[in-house]
């Protein structure tokens, strides 16, 4: 069963308020999705009381003792560091393989939903209120690079193709594409209707550059080179699209809304369906060193897909909380629970057997 929670945002001016998605699932009533909260994202009873005409300034994230067991929705690697962001600008780091956890400093209270590093110490953060950060210190320490609370706009994802041209996708269609390392941004919004932009959750290219981006409603959207207009192509589902990777032997894989999984092997211009045998809503994937795809989600769904074959591996870890982000590090994974915090484990415990 499921329901919806109105929460005010921490950091949103007077009447502005969020819908997040809760999972119960047994005896669990812990936070399922405040990362993909764009499906239900719902803005209400906005007076603007307090906001001045440049908007509120930003409020840096408070050091708390218990920053390891907020809510964290993406876990990068800088380096042999791991690190993850969350919940009202929580952002920690490890150094010592998950023993202890630091945390870091941060501009901003708004909850963080994607990181992306480029290299072992400059990376990348976005999240609610068009939040996008940046790091050179392998995120010890952050610097604010955009903050537009008065649009409304909550970042979804961050990706980098390389040290200069990335992406950050988000809600209300929104696709920004920077080639200088984050100083300036071509800022699109991507929509298939005039009176509608679907939230943007993820974006993959392949190495000859063909680029697709995964949205709610079942849309996608195609580049030939990732810098040009990015157009919709056929889907093969309606429901929303969570997450996308490009593979090693070029073929798309894209996952979402009940179970849904999708491989191309022709750049997005058809799809073949993966069966899942489940139905919960698929989060977070990672691609494993034997070419295999690792893809988790709500009630402690674990899969395995092998782009050859039609089938996944399925399994349901025993304590049925939602997982909201995985990382593949060596021989551990370390997982991002809805019920909060990251629980490191050997990789083999995790995958299905």
């Amino acid at each position: 069963m499921s329901m919806l929670d109105t929460r005010r945002a921490g950091d949103g001016p007077p009447g502005f308020f969020l819908f997040t998605v809760l999972s119960i699932s047994g005896n669990e009533g812990g936070l399922m999705l405040l990362r993909i909260a764009g499906i239900v994202l719902a803005f209400f009873c906005f007076t603007g009381a307090g906001l001045a005409a440049e908007g509120p300034a930003p409020r840096p994230a408070l050091k708390v003792p218990l920053a390891t067991k907020v809510v964290f929705l993406g876990i990068a690697r800088a380096g042999d560091r791991v690190v993850a962001a969350g919940e009202r600008g929580v952002v920690i780091y490890t150094d010592d393989a998950g023993a202890t956890w630091t945390q870091a400093d941060v501009p901003v209270r708004s909850t963080l939903t994607a990181l992306s590093f480029v290299d072992d110490m400059t990376g990348y953060a976005v999240g609610h209120d068009a939040v996008i950060l940046k790091t050179t210190d392998a995120g010890s320490t952050w610097t604010l690079v955009n903050f537009e609370p008065e649009s409304r706009n909550v970042m979804l994802n961050v990706r980098f193709r390389d040290a200069r041209t990335g992406y950050v996708v988000g809600s209300n269609g929104q696709l920004w594409i920077t080639q200088d390392a984050g100083a300036a941004w071509d800022r699109r919004t991507l929509a298939v209707e005039d009176w509608y932009q679907n939230h943007i959750f993820d974006i993959a290219w392949r190495t000859d550059g063909v680029t697709v981006a995964v949205a709610e409603k079942g849309v996608l959207y195609r580049s030939p080179d990732g810098l040009s207009d990015f157009a919709p192509i056929a889907s093969p589902y309606a429901g929303s699209y969570f997450g996308a990777l490009a593979l090693a032997d070029g073929k798309f894989l894209i996952y979402g809304m009940n179970g849904h999984v999708f491989l191309s092997a022709d750049a997005g211009t058809s799809w073949n369906q993966v069966k899942t045998s489940t139905e919960q809503f698929l989060l977070g994937a990672t691609t494993l060193a034997d070419g295999r795809v690792l893809i988790v989600g709500a009630g402690g769904t674990v899969l395995v897909v092998d782009p050859q074959s039609p089938s996944a591996q399925l399994s349901r870890r025993a304590d049925g909380v939602g997982i909201t982000a995985v990382l593949v590090a060596a021989d551990s994974a370390y997982l991002a629970g809805a019920t909060g915090g990251i629980r490191k484990l050997p990789l083999s415990e995790l995958l299905p057997r």
